[in-house]
């Protein structure tokens, strides 16, 4: 029945259902969950996340109440899904970092490392916060010699080194935007908050109810001004953790143009989730 808790499974089944014409799958957790998580399958299928003792109607209200959001952001997700499936990492393909493009180059060395080697400076293009120049360049990759006989151009190593480099960058780049935003809020004690980094395919960000702050590492990848609008989003949720007036009242105070901003990063989508 409709407005009966789903508790009584032994095993909690993933359940397949249409909700106002959305693919949904509703995955029960035991973990100390108190609100239904949505994110996204790149087949074009909402993952709801849900607490056990979460009724069918609670999910399908939270489903009706974010299906403008939810049909659009589908709409994003089943586009890039074929432009992320093809991603190589390989010489002469082009990654990005921090807005800008850059060619991956791969070359022998004596120890595996990555250098960003912009081509030349724009005058007056300087990104906000950080003295990194607007430019399109080379990100070069060194790689010792391999047991196998694979071309260096092709070897499977890259894509961990570069992957690794991008952890690297993002530790200092997401840690130098929390380092300025923290001050300016003032429901943010001390001078920041716990946060971490990881890859993931089906959100920008995430606050837990503890107050620990999730950034994905793609993140890097985009210029600091979108980086900025996620990791506010995630430092208004520590004062209120719905998205209710409240929270975007917030977010229009400290960041009159985030809507902006949100719109810029749906674009970024394909490039973000190269893996």
């Amino acid at each position: 029945m409709p407005g009966v808790p789903m508790v009584g499974l032994k095993v909690p089944q993933p359940e397949r259902a249409f909700i106002a014409g959305i693919p949904v799958e509703v995955r029960r957790t035991r973990r100390r969950r108190t609100r239904i998580g949505l994110a996204f399958d790149p087949a074009g299928i909402v993952l709801v996340e849900a607490p056990l003792d979460a009724t069918r109607r609670e999910v399908r209200a939270v489903i009706l109440e974010h299906q403008r959001w939810l049909r659009h952001r589908l709409e994003k997700v089943t586009d890039s899904a074929a432009l992320t499936a093809c991603v190589r990492y390989a010489a002469g393909e082009v990654m990005h970092y921090l807005g800008r493009a850059y060619e991956l180059t791969v070359e022998p060395g004596a120890a595996a490392r990555v250098r960003l080697e912009p081509r030349r400076p724009e005058a007056g293009s300087q990104l906000a916060l950080f003295d990194v120049p607007a430019v399109r360049g080379r990100l070069r990759v060194c790689l010792p010699p391999a047991a196998e006989r694979v071309p260096l151009a092709l070897d499977p190593r890259i894509r961990g080194v570069v992957l690794d480099w991008y952890r690297a960058r993002a530790d200092d780049v997401f840690g130098r935007v929390l380092d300025d935003w923290c001050p300016r809020l003032p429901w943010v004690r001390g001078p920041t908050v716990e946060w971490r980094h990881r890859y993931m395919r089906s959100q920008w960000g995430s606050c837990s109810r503890r107050g620990r702050i999730s950034l994905n590492t793609h993140l890097v990848k985009a210029p600091v001004r979108l980086i900025e609008y996620v990791a506010l989003h995630e430092l208004c949720h520590l004062k209120h953790y719905d998205h209710g007036r409240g929270f975007y009242g917030l977010m229009a105070r400290h960041m009159p143009d985030w809507e902006v901003r949100r719109r810029e990063l749906d674009q970024y989508l394909p490039v973000l989730l190269q893996e």
